[in-house]
């Protein structure tokens, strides 16, 4: 009975979460209540608030929840490969997982465009931004290796090329959730990555 009474709290716990996906997406973070998102999970406001003390921490379990794979991306970024090739092979595989999953793509357009970080959602920006700064450094680490390897074109300076691939990075995301051209980033991305890739490359 305990076993089937903690399987039903998931299940419960994992409607909740879909539901204040699509709430969020659909209405923006700031503009949604609570309300709304027990009306959307079919639960009454109550069981939201037994799994969620407040609105900044349901958002941030949406977020764990679609974006926990992208997270794990990162390791990547440490493998025994060519310094290039991995972060090559990070941002296809990034923007591949991206493009194949509709959820991921409502949850990063959530996070980046349908919410602003105010009041209850302040500390909620540095758990948002603390993945890129890791990615930054591993970018950065990355190219300097490149650089000693002989590997990244004279002149580049390493930190000045991860601030330019993230920015990148963040750029095509951005373009990407504006849904005017996804179509086209999914045909050309990864062209798109190889040209920006092959002007560090000696």
């Amino acid at each position: 009975m305990a076993r089937k009474t903690k399987e039903d709290a998931l299940a419960t716990r994992a409607r909740i979460i879909d539901a204040a996906r699509r709430v969020f997406h659909a209405e923006g973070v700031n503009r949604s209540t609570l309300d709304k998102v027990a009306k959307a999970a079919g639960v009454t406001r109550g069981a939201v608030y037994w799994h969620f003390t407040n609105k900044a921490e349901l958002f941030l379990a949406v977020k764990q929840t679609y974006t926990s794979e992208f997270d794990r991306l990162q390791e990547l970024l440490v493998a025994r490969e060519p310094p290039l090739d991995a972060i090559g092979r990070y941002l296809q595989s990034l923007f591949s997982a991206l493009l194949g999953n509709v959820a991921a793509r409502e949850t990063f357009e959530i996070i980046l465009l349908r919410c602003e970080y105010v009041e209850e959602f302040h500390e909620a920006l540095q758990v948002i931004t603390e993945p890129c700064t890791d990615i930054l450094l591993s970018f950065e680490r990355l190219y300097r290796s490149a650089a000693e390897r002989k590997e990244l074109k004279a002149g580049l300076d390493p930190l000045l090329m991860a601030l330019d691939t993230l920015a990148f990075a963040r750029g095509t995301l951005r373009a990407i959730l504006s849904g005017q051209q996804t179509d086209i980033y999914r045909e050309h991305i990864s062209a798109i990555i190889s040209a920006h890739m092959a002007l560090r490359r000696i």
